[in-house]
């Protein structure tokens, strides 16, 4: 495939020069020069290299304040496509994107209690073809990508051990980058969910400004990815999920884990609807006209909506938990922003408000500087945008 000769043709300065352009363009020479140091002959070889394989184009003129108008250089966004998946407890999503990030194409499923590994990559064909048909864009012209999905798992090889909360069984093992490339008849990589995510919100920011970054998913678990100094921060076995076992109640809740009182046990969807059932069997009141079997988290988020006070109790205590935990991690990673995110976070404003009381009342006062974002640049789309241009990076960086 033409890309990937274009890429093994490439030097070091080419793809500092590619990378630059892709996280800062559309920019001038003048600009590039500024952030690599190089010599204007050196950058116009790079330049001519990758705009002979069409990796970057000229997209117009600057603005000129006396003189000839510079040109504006920025990467092609008709040339490659990429696919980036995710693949959640609760969800599966599919996204076709180009070189400059942009979205073109998304859309999810449910995974239910049938979503077998098989059925699931069955679904993710589908709607990648759909995808397709939608775009108008031939097969060809996608070149690869990248799954987000949650650990353990192995990256190297690309097979997910055994996850848990699956609804379908199955889920053990799984050589899931095997599965994806005979499906899809190309090559994709695959990485921590969180971690995908975090490098997605990585591109979207400043390079000085935000080059520590934390992202923070809250659902059905507690999975975290970190930047630091630009680089991915791994966990053992890609356990995206190493925050949420993080102990703040050593005689508290029993978790699967095997161990007791971790964050997951009060601040999780599970542990939240654990909590308030347990406390109406005890009898307290609820607006919850349901048998306490089939009461949900939607149930709860619109009681505490409804100024239900168990609602509303159940929300800010693991809000409270949830604040302490990330209140003392920041404080020992010293990050420049952290992205609060997933379906707790974005369902319910009441538990998000109720975060982030605890997370400045327990923050260290060097700490104030500290940004706190909801939901981040790309929201929903963050894992799998991150597992495409995780991709790139792989590629072309």
């Amino acid at each position: 495939m033409e890309f990937y000769e274009y890429v093994e043709n490439l030097t070091e300065d080419n793809k500092k020069v590619f990378n630059i352009i892709l996280r800062f363009g559309p920019l001038t020479k003048k600009k590039i020069i500024k952030y690599t140091n190089m010599k204007l002959t050196t950058l116009n070889r790079s330049m001519t290299t990758l705009m002979n394989s069409k990796f970057i184009v000229q997209i117009g003129e600057q603005e000129s304040t006396g003189g000839r108008k510079p040109t504006l250089f920025d990467v092609n966004p008709f040339e490659y496509y990429f696919v980036g998946i995710d693949i959640s407890r609760t969800y599966s999503k599919v996204i076709i994107t180009n070189l400059k990030r942009e979205i073109l194409f998304d859309e999810q499923f449910q995974m239910k209690q049938d979503m077998t590994p098989d059925r699931t990559v069955r679904s993710i064909k589908e709607v990648f073809n759909k995808g397709l048909n939608r775009l108008g864009i031939i097969k060809e012209k996608i070149v690869g990508g990248g799954l987000g999905t949650i650990g353990p798992l192995d990256s190297n090889l690309g097979i997910i051990f055994k996850p848990n909360n699956f609804y379908a069984k199955g889920w053990n093992n799984v050589p899931i980058k095997d599965m994806l490339e005979d499906a899809l008849d190309m090559e994709i990589i695959i990485e921590n969910g969180a971690n995908t995510a975090v490098y997605a919100e990585y591109l979207a920011g400043s390079l000085i400004e935000y080059s520590n970054i934390v992202y923070v998913n809250c659902g059905i678990g507690i999975r975290m990815g970190v930047i630091a100094n630009g680089r991915i921060i791994p966990t053992i076995n890609n356990a995206n999920d190493a925050f949420g076992h993080m102990v703040v109640n050593y005689d508290g809740e029993p978790c699967y884990c095997g161990k007791t009182g971790c964050v997951e046990c009060y601040a999780s969807i599970l542990s939240i609807v654990k909590k308030y059932v347990s406390l109406v069997k005890l009898g307290r009141a609820t607006t919850i006209n349901k048998n306490t079997n089939s009461i949900t988290f939607n149930d709860i988020i619109k009681a505490a909506e409804s100024g239900e006070y168990l609602a509303n109790e159940v929300f800010e205590f693991g809000a409270k938990i949830l604040g302490i935990g990330l209140a003392n991690y920041v404080t020992i990673v010293n990050p420049s922003k952290v992205i609060l995110s997933g379906p707790i976070i974005n369902l319910s404003d009441i538990f998000y408000n109720f975060l982030l009381k605890y997370i400045e009342r327990h923050i260290s006062g060097n700490q104030s500087n500290i940004v706190f974002v909801k939901g981040g640049d790309y929201k929903d789309n963050a894992i799998a945008l991150g597992a495409a241009q995780l991709f790139i990076k792989n590629k072309l960086i």
